[in-house]
């Protein structure tokens, strides 16, 4: 007798939260920052941004360990994102070079900070 058959598919992969973030970076602005924390509003761009990548499951908890072992709190109803972090870490300039630098600086910063996820990163078009 043979075991029946299984149709089960491969779950779908979430997107990498490095190639989210760098998607999602024009939609993305420092708000207010004091060491070790950042507020980011979140533009009205953003979700179609996560619509494109396939993202829709996607969280902003996605990106917590990342920062780990700080945090990241949405709020909705202000369309922002507070992030607490490692100030050591992720000083000022970090911020502004993955914000509001050209995205070749971003991807610099990011795979310098993040090495163990640099191969993951996409293209952005």
């Amino acid at each position: 007798m043979t075991a029946p058959a299984t149709t089960d598919a491969a779950p779908s992969a979430r997107p990498d939260p490095l190639t989210v973030f760098l998607h999602l970076r024009p939609h993305l602005s420092l708000v207010h920052q004091v060491p070790g924390r950042v507020r980011l509003r979140i533009g009205s761009g953003a979700l179609a941004v996560l619509a494109r990548l396939g993202a829709g499951a996607w969280a902003v908890d996605d990106l917590a360990p990342l920062f780990a072992p700080g945090t990241v709190r949405l709020n909705a109803g202000a369309r922002s994102v507070v992030i607490t972090h490692d100030a050591v870490r992720f000083p000022p300039v970090f911020w502004h070079d993955c914000l509001d630098g050209p995205e070749e600086t971003a991807r610099a910063r990011l795979a310098e900070t993040f090495p163990e996820h640099t191969s993951d990163m996409e293209t952005v078009t």
